[in-house]
C-alpha cells in the first residue's frame, strides 16, 4: 500500500490530504502536525485577540472532515529528522514512519530574542492558536504593549490588543511599511489607518534592549534610544522556515525549501509547500517565498495533484492579503516595482474625499505586473488573473480600468467580495442580495455578503 506523509496541517498540508485521499481512496495518508488543536482559522487570531470571537468560532471542520475520510491524524507531534535515502521521517513520539511520497509543509515560526531577559514574562509570539490565549490572557492585565516587526502577525496583534484596550507602540524597522510591496502611499494610508485606531507608530526602529525587573518585563529600548515602558512585548518578525529537522543536503534550501513549479524538491518524491517552501514565479525566472493563507491552500493542491502523478503548475503570483483593522490590503505581483521599463497607473488616488482608498497599477515593459488595493479590492481578482497572463497593457479591459480609476463610481459591474479567513478573492454577481450566506470554495468558511454603498460587496465572518 502506497504511503503518503505529509508533514504540518495548515492550509497546505491539509488541502494536499484532501486531493490525495480523493484521488487514491486506497493509500494510507498520514498527517502529522505539531500543534494538539491544529484545525482553526489562522487568519482570524487578531479578531480573537480583539475578544470579537471565541476560540471554538475560528476552529475549522478539517478534523473530522479529514478523519471522516480515512486520513490518520497524528497532533501534538513534531517531525525530528528526515533521512531522505531511506525515505523515513521521526517523530517526537519515538515512531519512525516511511513513506513513499513526502510533502513538507512545516510553514514560518517568528525568530525569538537571544537579548538577555528575552525569557522573561511579558515577552511573546504569535504564532498559533495556543500563542495567541497566552497574549489574550497577558493582555487583560497589560496597560502598554510594544509590537515589532513588519509583518502580518504584527498587524493581527495590533488589532487584538486595542480591542482589548491595550495602548501599543509599534516599531518598525524600515522607514516605511514593507518596502518592496508597499509603495510609499499605500504605506502611509496604513499608518494613517494604525494612527487614527490609536497605535503610536515609530519608523526606523527595532528592539535593542528588554529591561527586566524582578522577572517581568518593565520597558523596551529600541535602536533610536527611545525607552517605552511596557508590560508586554510582542515580537511579529522575523519569520524563518521551521527546517531544523533537516540535516545539510537532504533537500535544496535558500530562504525555504527550493521547489520547481510542480512544488517538488531536489528529490523526486519529495514536495514542499506553504510558507517553508520556496516556489518558481510565473515564468520561472525567480524563486522566493511566497508566505499567506490562500498560496499556501493553492501549494497544498498543486502539491497534492503532482504526487499522486496528475500534472499540475504552479504559477506563483507575490501576493498580499491582509485586513488592518477594517481595511483591506491586497498587493500583487511587481507592486512596487521601479525601473526604466515600468510605469504605473492610478487615476487621480488617493482623493481627499476618500483617503482610505487607493488603486494602482503596475506595467513593466507595457505588460500588466502588479497592482495595490487599499480600502475597495472589487477587481482584484480579475487583475491577479491579468498579472499571471503578462497581459499587454492594450487588451486591458476598459470597463475594468474605468471602475479601478474613477473617483465616484456609481455601480460596480466587476465585483467581488475577499473572503475573511483565507482572503480568497470570490467572485460576486452585482445581483446578490445583502445578508446571504455564501462559502468560501477555498477554505469552506461560511461568510455573510454585505452591499458596500459602490455596489462592491464584502464577506463577513458568521459568530
Amino acid at each position: 500500500m502506497e504511503r503518503y506523509v505529509i508533514l504540518g496541517s495548515g492550509a497546505a498540508g491539509k488541502r494536499a490530504a484532501e486531493v490525495i485521499r480523493k484521488r487514491r481512496a486506497e493509500a494510507e495518508v498520514v498527517l502529522v502536525g505539531d500543534e494538539p488543536n491544529a484545525f482553526y482559522y489562522r487568519p482570524m487570531l487578531g479578531e480573537f485577540l480583539a475578544g470579537a470571537v471565541q476560540p471554538e468560532q475560528i476552529v475549522s471542520r478539517d478534523r473530522d472532515r479529514l478523519s471522516a475520510s480515512g486520513v490518520r491524524l497524528l497532533q501534538g507531534v513534531r517531525v525530528t529528522s528526515l533521512d531522505a535515502g531511506r525515505n523515513e521521517v521521526a517523530l517526537s513520539n519515538g515512531d519512525r514512519i516511511r513513506f513513499d511520497r513526502l510533502l513538507i509543509a512545516t510553514g514560518r515560526k517568528t525568530t525569538r530574542l537571544s537579548a538577555p531577559g528575552s525569557q522573561a514574562k511579558g515577552i511573546v509570539y504569535l504564532d498559533n492558536l495556543a500563542d495567541a490565549q497566552t497574549i489574550a490572557s497577558l493582555a487583560a492585565k497589560a496597560r502598554r504593549a510594544v509590537v515589532a516587526g513588519s509583518s502580518i502577525p504584527a498587524l493581527d496583534s495590533l488589532r487584538g490588543l486595542r480591542g482589548r484596550g491595550v495602548a501599543c507602540t509599534y516599531l518598525i524597522p524600515e522607514h516605511r511599511f514593507l518596502p518592496g510591496v508597499l509603495d510609499p502611499v499605500a504605506s502611509q494610508i496604513l499608518e494613517d489607518r494604525l494612527v487614527q485606531a490609536g497605535v503610536e507608530v515609530l519608523r526606523g526602529a527595532s528592539i535593542q534592549e528588554v529591561v527586566i525587573r524582578e522577572g517581568r518585563l518593565e520597558a523596551v529600548v529600541t535602536t533610536r534610544k527611545d525607552r517605552i515602558p511596557a508590560d508586554l512585548l510582542l515580537v511579529a518578525a522575523p519569520q524563518a522556515p521551521q527546517v531544523d529537522f533537516l540535516a545539510e543536503g537532504e533537500v535544496r534550501t535558500d530562504q525555504g525549501i527550493v521547489v520547481d513549479d510542480a512544488l517538488r524538491t531536489s528529490r523526486d518524491d519529495i514536495f514542499a509547500a506553504g510558507d517553508v517552501a520556496q516556489p518558481p514565479l510565473a515564468g520561472g525566472a525567480q524563486t522566493v517565498p511566497q508566505p499567506g493563507w490562500l498560496n499556501a491552500w493553492r501549494q497544498g493542491n498543486v502539491a497534492g495533484l503532482n504526487m499522486v502523478g496528475q500534472r499540475a503548475v504552479y504559477q506563483g503570483v507575490l501576493s498580499l492579503r491582509i485586513k488592518v483593522f477594517d481595511l483591506d490590503l491586497v498587493c500583487l505581483g511587481l507592486s512596487d516595482a521601479a525601473g526604466p521599463d515600468v510605469r504605473e497607473e492610478s487615476g487621480g488616488y488617493p482623493f481627499e474625499e476618500l483617503p482610505y482608498i487607493y488603486k494602482k497599477l503596475v506595467y513593466r515593459k507595457d505588460r500588466v505586473a502588479g497592482a495595490i488595493f487599499v480600502g475597495d479590492v472589487s477587481e482584484a481578482g480579475r487583475v491577479e488573473h491579468w498579472i499571471r497572463q503578462g497581459l499587454p497593457a492594450a487588451r486591458c479591459e476598459k470597463k475594468l480600468l474605468d471602475q479601478m480609476f474613477l473617483a465616484r463610481p456609481v455601480s460596480v459591474q466587476f465585483v467581488g467580495a475577499l473572503c475573511p479567513v483565507c482572503k480568497f478573492q470570490i467572485q460576486v454577481g452585482d445581483e446578490e442580495q445583502t445578508g446571504r450566506i455564501a462559502t468560501c470554495p477555498a477554505c469552506g468558511l461560511e461568510f455573510r455578503l454585505e452591499k458596500m454603498p459602490n455596489g462592491a460587496f464584502r464577506a463577513v465572518h458568521r459568530v
